[in-house]
């Protein structure tokens, strides 16, 4: 039996509705065809009355066919979110309150729905796939969903038996007489859950065609430590190797300061245009990082034009996080105004057209779901965002990253799926339960669970390799299974070392990258922690374990 509980601000508090029919100022039917047996489907219309309506909340419950030790596709919220193959657990731990002296809530999914959530709840966003475990023997996959992930985020809770379905809506605004559909969840059933997943994402939205392509970026090479010579060596050492390199990319560092795109910092007294010039000459094509929703609270853009800035309804200016290499705050700009719009277009025209980059890596994207003014909800105001993205680029080819992959879906060329990667396994912030923390194996674990995304709704990232034996505390193995992961799934695989200072085995190791594409999976169980994932080109193998891993390739 499906359940649901759908809440309408009011002048007098939330009017909470359950049943179909008029009330609270507007008109709600329900149908589809159900979710509790094989394929099905259920949604929610609303119509507004004579009056402006706004929507508060939305749950709904149901059965669903799933046990405790089932193994389960998890989709995390946006790209650094670790997601995860894994048996289904009774739960996950919740960010450590602490992390939110850092503004590390701000990163991830603690903002949706808040007075809705189960905090200690299996979640997955969007999207939940589930197969049998390897003990019971049973066969067959299945798959619950949501179709609006343009309109509002989806997040389901699942627990053994059944799936809480919390719907973000708040924000929704309804013209009188308007009519919508704010939920539409289906399940599907089939033989495995990559083709279920292949299948559901390719129903909600269409790729855009692009190459395989490899890269190298300065972000781990020297992080915000850059200038013209540093990068203008780099260039030649690329061009002088053996090794295929497609883009050149420059990285945190170029600009004065975040949300000062065309003021280059001292390190740059030319601005970065010889750079590109000097990378397409080599080959490459250039590509610059920019993010382009957020300002430091030291820029000359906050400083200039402070009305800029978004504010909450007490005036003060809203925080997207806390960055210490930036010295502080980060804030979100009021997408709303034309003169952000207008600003951002001749960013981004400046950059394409005057500068002559091709490729632009756009992160800290979530920001624009925080702008949780009424009148939209947050997923309408990401689309949206992503939307602006894509005209103001043009033809150039994005790189998104930091972003809900929902919302990015069809809009991107290339997503990242996963966490920034360390020159180590893994972080000490997953102590305090930072879901979108860099790490090594959470990236893995991410780009494992998210395979289906490349080809479906654009090329996946699964962020740089790391081949380096000096500044690192990868060992052998780890660097191998990083490389072996990244260049069997990705479309686009980076490095960020100095490739000059590889020797004879290394560079023979990134000699062989030249990636035909992401592998397509077309099966994957996990047996005693083992992953043993068959592809169209071999079988991956791989253990990633807290403390260490392994990941190897056989076909």
């Amino acid at each position: 039996m499906i359940s649901w509980q759908l809440g309408v601000r009011a002048e007098s508090g939330v009017h909470v509705i359950t049943e179909p029919g008029t009330n609270a100022g507007l008109t709600l039917r329900t149908g589809g065809t159900g979710l509790s047996a094989g394929d099905g489907d259920f949604w929610i219309e609303v119509t507004a009355g004579e009056h402006q309506v706004d929507l508060d909340y939305l749950v709904v419950t149901f059965p669903a066919e799933v046990e405790l030790g089932d193994l389960v596709w998890l989709n995390g919220y946006q790209s650094w979110s670790e997601s995860a193959v894994r048996p289904l657990g009774r739960g996950r731990r919740p960010l450590f309150s602490p992390a939110r002296l850092l503004k590390l809530h701000l990163i991830g999914d603690d903002v949706i729905a808040p007075a809705q959530r189960n905090r200690r709840a299996e979640v997955s966003h969007e999207v939940l796939a589930a197969q049998p475990s390897s003990a019971t023997g049973a066969p067959g996959a299945r798959l619950w969903a949501s179709r609006l992930g343009s309109d509002a985020f989806t997040i389901l809770e699942v627990s053994a038996g059944s799936i809480r379905a919390v719907i973000d809506v708040a924000g929704w605004r309804l013209a009188a007489g308007e009519s919508a559909r704010i939920a539409w969840l289906e399940a599907r059933t089939g033989d495995t859950a990559p083709h279920l997943l292949r299948d559901w994402a390719g129903s909600l939205a269409t790729a855009r065609e692009v190459p395989a392509i490899t890269g190298w970026t300065s972000w781990y090479r020297y992080y915000t430590d850059i200038d013209a010579e540093r990068l203008s060596a780099e260039i030649d050492a690329l061009a002088a190797s053996e090794i295929r390199f497609d883009v050149f990319q420059i990285d945190d560092g170029f600009q004065a300061q975040i949300g000062d795109w065309l003021d280059p910092n001292p390190g740059f007294p030319n601005g970065v245009a010889p750079l590109a010039k000097q990378a397409r000459d080599a080959g490459m094509l250039p590509g610059l990082w920019i993010a382009p929703f957020i300002v430091s609270k030291h820029s000359a853009v906050s400083r200039e034009h402070p009305d800029w800035v978004l504010r909450d309804r007490r005036g003060r200016r809203v925080p997207a996080g806390w960055n210490p290499a930036w010295k502080g705050d980060y804030w979100l700009l009021d997408l709303e105004l034309p003169e952000v719009q207008h600003h951002l277009a001749e960013v981004f025209r400046t950059a394409r057209d005057d500068w002559g980059f091709g490729l632009f890596k756009l992160d800290f994207l979530f920001a624009a779901a925080l702008d949780d003014r009424p009148g939209a909800t947050r997923a309408q105001r990401m689309r949206r965002a992503m939307e602006l993205l894509r005209e103001w680029c043009g033809d150039a080819v994005i790189l998104g990253c930091g972003v809900p992959l929902v919302s990015a879906a069809g809009l991107v060329d290339y997503c990242r799926v996963g966490a920034d990667v360390e020159a180590r396994w893994e972080s000490p912030l997953r102590l305090l339960n930072y879901r979108e923390r860099a790490s090594t194996v959470s990236a893995l674990r991410s780009t494992l669970a998210r395979s289906w995304m490349d080809g479906t709704w654009f090329g996946i990232d699964p962020d740089v390799v790391i081949l380096r034996t000096t500044d690192t505390r990868l060992d052998d193995t780890e660097r191998r299974a990083l490389f072996t992961m990244n260049s069997a799934l990705g479309s686009l695989v980076f490095v960020s070392d100095d490739v000059v200072g590889y020797d004879g085995e290394t560079a023979r190791l990134l000699g062989t990258w030249d990636p035909p594409g992401a592998a397509r999976v077309l099966a994957h169980t996990q047996v005693s922690g083992v992953d043993q994932v068959v592809t169209d080109r071999g079988v991956l193998s791989a253990r990633l374990g807290r403390d260490g891993g392994w990941v190897r390739v056989d076909g």
